[in-house]
C-alpha cells in the first residue's frame, strides 16, 4: 500500500504542477497575470526498522510569482510615461499654433505699429487714418482668434479631465471590491492566497497609476488601501471615493477636482500628480491658463497704454482723443475676473469686481480668494495653481472695500460676504476674448497734440521751447481729472513764459492779453540755467507747491526792521511704498530775533530733503500824485541778515514814476544790486531773484510822499500792507518763499501767540502737477517771452502720433521687461520650451517604463518556451508516477494470486 500510496501522491501532484503550467501558457497574454508555480514539498517519512521510508510528494502552494516592489516601480514609471505623454499630446497643436506666422500675433502687431507709423507722418491723411482702424480691427481679431483656439483646447482638456475621472472611479470601485472578494476568499486563513484575484486587483492598480500616481497599503486581511496624488485616499478596504469635475461646461472659472464628501465636496485639484490626470491638469492650470492670462495681459496692456496714450491726443475734429480699445475697466470686463465658487454662488448676493490698477504690474498667475475665519472679515489669497499663499488681511465691515494686489485691485462693492466664501481671481485671462476698437471713424484718430508753444516775435536772445508733451489727462494718483485742459482740449487757462531775468522767469496767465495774472498755483520766481535744457512744469503727480510770505499787513512793510516771527518748521515725509512716516530734523528761522530774510528761509528749506524752495522780494513804489514834491532822494538798501547793501537815488523835479525810473536808469552804482526795474508809469516795482529784504527810505524835505507796497503772489491786482512814507521815514519789505514738496512730502510750522509768523501752521499747498511739460533752451534775456495755448487747427501736427507708434518699441509689460513684441514672444518661447523638455521627458519615461516592464516580464511574466519544457518535464514525472502505480498494482495481484 506504501507504494502504491507513494505513486498516486506523485500523480496527483504532478497533475496539479501540468494544470499550473497548463494555465500559465493559456493566459500568457493576459493583461496583468503574474507566473504560478506548483511549489513540491516532500510527505513526512515513515520510521521503519530498515530506517526512514519516504511516503511521496504533496503541493503545498499553487505560488504567484510577482514581486510588489517591481509592482510599486513599474506603476511609478507607468504614471510618469503617462503623465509625460498627456503633456505632448496637448502641448503639440498649441505649440504649432502660438508659433505659426499665420496664426500668432507677432504680425499683426507689427501690422498695426507699422501703419501707426506711416499715419504719424502724413497725419491729414484720410486714406492712412483707415488702414490704422483696419489694422486694429485686424489685430483685435487675432487676439480673439488666438484666444478662442487656446480656449478650445481648455475644453478639450477638461473633457479629458472628467473622462479621467470617471475612469478612476471605476478603478476604484473595482479596486474595492476585489478587496472584498481577496480578504473573504477561502484558504486564506491557511495562508492559501487568492492569485487570479491579486492580478485582477494589481492590474487595476497598474491601469490606474496610467491615470494618477499612485500609493498603496496593504492590511493584515489582504485588502490594500489606495491614495493617489499627494496622499489623498480613494479606496480603504472595501469602500470607494468618488472624484468629480466641479461645475459645468457654462461655468465661468476655472473646474476644480472635487472629492465627493459628507456635507461637503473638498478641491483636490492641488492634491493631483502623475498619470494622464496629472498631465492635462498641469497642462490646462501651469501652461494652458498662463499661456491664456499671458495672451490677455499683452490685451489688456496693450489696450491700457494705447488709451492713455490717445487721450493725451487731438484727432482732426480738435477733440481730445478717447479710448482707441474698450475700456480695460469698464463694469462688465471688471465683474467677469471674479467669479464666485458654485457653494458661494448659491448662498448671497455678494457683488465684486477686479480694476486693473496698472498693467505693467500684472503677472500671469490667476488667485483664490478664500474668507478663511475667524470672523467674515479675514481673507486668504493663494495661488490658483501651485496654493502658495500671496496675502493675507481683513476687508473693512463697510461697502465697498478694497484688496489692493500688484497691478489690480478687488473691490468687494456689495453684499454679505462671510467666512467660507471663495472666488476665483483672473485678472488677464479674458482680456484677449474681451479686446474691441472703441473708435470708429479715421477723423476720431488722435494723432496731433493738444497743446503747443511760441516764441515771441521780439525776443532778444537765443532761447528755444520745445512744442510741449502731454503726459496725463488724469492724475496718476487719484484718477481725478486734471484742470489744465478743459472738456474740449483747450488749454486753461493759456499761459506765457516771462523772463525776469538771463536765470529768472514767471509764467502768467493771459486769459486776458491785456491784463496778466499770476497762476493759481503762482509760478513767479523760477529757476533757469542758461545753456541747458529746463524742463517747465512738474513730472511728478506727487508735487505740490505752497507761496509763503510772512505777515499780509502790519508786519515787516510797517518795521524798519524787518523781523519775522520765531518759529519752527517741521519737515515729514511718507514713503510711497511702506507708508512709513518719518520725520526730519526741524529747522527754525529768525531764533533768537535773527533777522532772516525769505532768502535765508529759502536756503534752510533746501537743505531739507524732498524739499525745493526759491525766494524773491517785490517792492511796489507809487509816488503820490497830490504830492510829488520837488528833488526827493530815495535809498534803496537790500538787508541780509546783517549785511546791507544800499544806493540813494537822487530824483529831479516832482517825485513820478517816470522821474523815479530815469532816477535809476542814471545811477551807475544801482546795477550792483542786482534789482530788476519795472514801470508801469504810475508805480515802480523792484524785484530781487534772490529773496533779500528791500529798505525803501525817503529823504524828502521839499515835499513829496512814496507809497511802498508788497504785491500779492497770486495777483489779484493789488498790494499787501502798503505803507505811505513821507520825510524820513523808511519800510522794508520782506519776499516770498515758493516752495515745492516732493511726493509724500509736507511741512507744518508753529502756532506762535505773534502775528509775525512766516508760514501758516498747516500751510495749503497746491498740485504742481499739470499733465504737460515744456522745455526750454538757449539763453534767453530778460523781457523775452513765450506763449503756451492751445493747438488749434493742428492737422499736421504728428506728436501724438509718433508717441503712439512707438509704444510697441517700450518695455511696458513684466514691471519694464518686455515690450508687446517681446511678451508675445516669451509666450511662444515658454510654450515651445515646455513642449521640447515634455517631448524630451516622454522618451526617458518611456525608456524607463520598458525596464521595469521587462523586469516584470523577467519576475512574473510567462516564459512559453520555458512553459513547454516545464510540462514535458511534468509530463514525465507523471508517467513515471503511474508507471509506480502500474508497478504496485501487478504487485498486489501477485500477492493475491499466491494465497488462491
Amino acid at each position: 500500500m506504501s507504494l502504491l500510496n507513494t505513486g498516486l501522491t506523485g500523480i496527483l501532484s504532478n497533475q496539479k504542477a501540468l494544470e499550473t503550467t497548463s494555465n500559465n501558457i493559456t493566459n500568457a497574454n493576459t493583461p496583468g497575470y503574474s507566473r504560478q508555480r506548483a511549489d513540491f514539498v516532500s510527505n513526512p517519512s515513515q520510521a521503519t526498522g530498515s530506517g526512514y521510508i519516504g511516503q511521496g510528494v504533496n503541493v503545498a502552494d499553487i505560488q504567484r510569482l510577482n514581486d510588489e516592489f517591481i509592482n510599486t516601480q513599474l506603476r511609478s514609471d507607468t504614471t510618469l510615461h503617462s503623465e509625460q505623454t498627456a503633456l505632448v499630446e496637448n502641448l503639440n497643436g498649441m505649440d504649432d499654433l502660438l508659433g505659426n506666422e499665420k496664426t500668432g500675433l507677432n504680425q499683426a502687431l507689427t501690422q498695426f505699429f507699422g501703419t501707426l507709423q506711416d499715419a504719424a507722418e502724413s497725419p491729414a491723411s484720410s486714406s492712412l487714418r483707415e488702414q490704422v482702424l483696419n489694422q486694429a480691427d485686424n489685430l483685435v481679431a487675432r487676439f480673439k482668434s488666438v484666444d478662442s483656439q487656446l480656449r478650445s483646447r481648455e475644453q478639450t482638456v477638461d473633457d479629458r479631465i472628467s473622462a479621467n475621472l470617471s475612469e478612476i472611479n471605476s478603478l476604484a470601485d473595482g479596486i474595492a471590491e476585489l478587496n472584498v472578494k481577496i480578504a473573504e476568499s477561502p484558504g486564506r486563513a491557511s495562508g492559501r492566497e487568492a492569485n487570479d484575484l491579486l492580478d485582477k486587483r494589481d492590474e487595476k492598480l497598474r491601469q490606474l497609476s496610467e491615470l494618477v500616481q499612485v500609493q498603496t497599503n496593504e492590511n493584515n486581511d489582504g485588502t490594500v488601501d489606495v491614495s493617489i496624488g499627494k496622499g489623498q485616499g480613494i479606496v480603504s478596504k472595501g469602500n470607494s471615493a468618488t472624484l468629480r469635475l466641479s461645475g459645468s461646461t457654462e461655468q465661468a472659472g476655472r473646474r476644480e477636482v472635487l472629492l465627493e464628501g459628507v456635507g461637503r465636496d473638498r478641491a483636490i485639484t492641488h492634491e493631483i500628480t502623475g498619470g494622464a490626470l496629472g498631465g492635462n491638469l498641469t497642462f490646462r492650470d501651469e501652461i494652458l491658463e498662463p499661456t491664456l492670462n499671458g495672451i490677455g495681459r499683452i490685451a489688456i496692456g496693450l489696450s491700457e497704454r494705447m488709451n492713455e496714450q490717445h487721450q493725451l491726443g487731438q484727432d482732426l475734429n480738435g477733440n481730445l482723443g478717447g479710448n482707441f480699445f474698450r475700456d480695460i475697466n469698464s463694469e462688465s470686463l471688471a465683474r467677469g475676473r471674479i467669479t464666485p465658487s458654485a457653494e458661494t454662488a448659491e448662498s448671497g448676493n455678494r457683488q465684486a469686481r477686479v480694476n486693473i490698477t496698472d498693467s505693467s504690474k500684472l503677472d500671469t498667475r490667476s488667485y483664490t480668494l478664500e474668507f478663511t475665519g475667524p470672523d467674515d472679515q479675514q481673507y486668504r489669497i493663494r495661488d490658483a495653481t501651485s496654493g502658495e499663499l500671496v496675502k493675507t488681511g481683513s476687508i473693512s465691515d463697510s461697502r465697498p472695500s478694497t484688496i489692493s494686489m500688484e497691478g489690480f485691485e478687488i473691490e468687494l462693492e456689495s453684499g454679505d460676504f462671510q467666512q467660507g466664501d471663495e472666488f476665483t481671481i483672473r485678472p488677464t485671462f479674458n482680456g484677449a476674448r474681451d479686446m474691441a476698437t472703441e473708435i470708429v471713424a479715421g477723423e476720431e484718430i488722435a494723432l496731433a497734440a493738444p497743446i503747443r508753444a511760441e516764441a515771441s516775435s521780439g525776443n532778444q536772445g537765443t532761447g528755444q521751447i520745445t512744442q510741449g508733451t502731454m503726459l496725463d489727462i488724469r492724475n496718476p494718483q487719484t484718477g481725478r481729472r486734471l484742470d489744465a485742459l478743459d472738456e474740449n482740449g483747450n488749454l486753461d487757462p493759456p499761459m506765457e513764459i516771462r523772463f525776469l531775468s538771463e536765470n529768472r522767469y514767471e509764467v502768467v496767465d493771459v486769459s486776458d492779453p491785456a491784463d496778466p495774472k499770476p497762476l493759481d498755483p503762482p509760478m513767479n520766481n523760477v529757476r533757469f540755467e542758461p545753456g541747458r535744457t529746463n524742463t517747465v512744469f512738474s513730472g511728478d503727480p506727487g508735487n505740490r507747491t505752497l507761496t509763503a510770505s510772512g505777515p499780509a499787513e502790519n508786519g515787516p512793510i510797517a518795521d524798519p526792521d524787518s523781523v519775522y516771527g520765531e518759529q519752527n518748521i517741521t519737515i515729514r515725509t511718507r514713503d510711497p511704498e511702506t507708508g512709513v512716516v518719518s520725520t526730519q530734523p526741524p529747522i527754525t528761522i529768525n531764533e533768537n530775533g535773527d533777522k532772516e530774510s525769505a532768502r535765508s528761509i529759502a536756503d534752510k528749506l533746501n537743505n531739507q530733503r524732498g524739499v525745493e524752495a526759491t525766494a524773491y522780494t517785490e517792492a511796489t513804489l507809487t509816488p503820490d500824485p497830490s504830492n510829488q514834491g520837488n528833488n526827493p532822494d530815495i535809498e534803496v538798501a537790500l538787508v541780509e541778515g546783517g549785511d546791507v547793501k544800499d544806493v540813494t537815488l537822487n530824483v529831479n523835479g516832482p517825485l513820478t514814476a517816470d522821474s523815479l525810473n530815469q532816477a535809476i536808469q542814471e545811477n551807475s552804482d544801482f546795477q550792483s544790486l542786482g534789482l530788476s526795474v519795472t514801470n508801469d508809469g504810475d508805480s515802480v516795482k523792484l524785484r530781487s531773484d534772490r529773496g533779500e529784504d528791500i529798505r525803501i527810505s525817503l529823504d524828502a524835505t521839499n515835499g513829496a510822499e512814496l507809497g511802498v507796497g508788497k504785491p500779492n503772489p497770486y495777483g489779484d491786482g493789488g498790494t499787501t500792507g502798503s505803507e505811505t512814507l513821507s520825510d524820513g521815514e523808511q519800510a522794508t519789505v520782506g519776499g516770498y518763499v515758493d516752495t515745492t514738496l516732493a511726493d509724500g512730502v509736507r511741512l507744518t510750522a508753529t502756532d506762535n501767540p505773534s502775528p509775525e509768523n512766516f508760514f501758516d501752521p498747516a500751510p495749503s499747498s497746491d498740485p504742481a502737477y499739470k499733465g504737460f511739460q515744456f522745455e526750454l533752451s538757449g539763453n534767453p534775456k530778460a523781457g523775452d517771452s513765450f506763449r503756451l495755448e492751445t493747438n488749434e487747427g493742428g492737422t499736421s501736427d504728428n506728436r501724438n502720433g509718433l508717441a503712439l507708434g512707438d509704444l510697441n518699441a517700450k518695455n511696458y509689460l513684466d514691471n519694464g521687461n518686455f515690450s508687446f513684441t517681446d511678451a508675445y514672444g516669451s509666450v511662444v518661447e515658454d510654450v515651445g520650451s515646455r513642449t521640447q523638455t515634455a517631448q524630451v521627458d516622454k522618451e526617458a519615461a518611456g525608456t524607463l517604463m520598458e525596464q521595469s516592464q521587462k523586469q516584470w516580464e523577467e519576475q512574473s511574466g510567462v516564459n512559453l518556451d520555458e512553459e513547454a519544457g516545464r510540462l514535458i518535464q511534468f509530463q514525465n514525472a507523471y508517467s513515471a508516477s503511474s508507471q509506480v502505480v502500474s508497478v504496485a498494482r501487478d504487485l498486489f495481484n501477485t500477492l493475491l494470486g499466491t494465497f488462491n
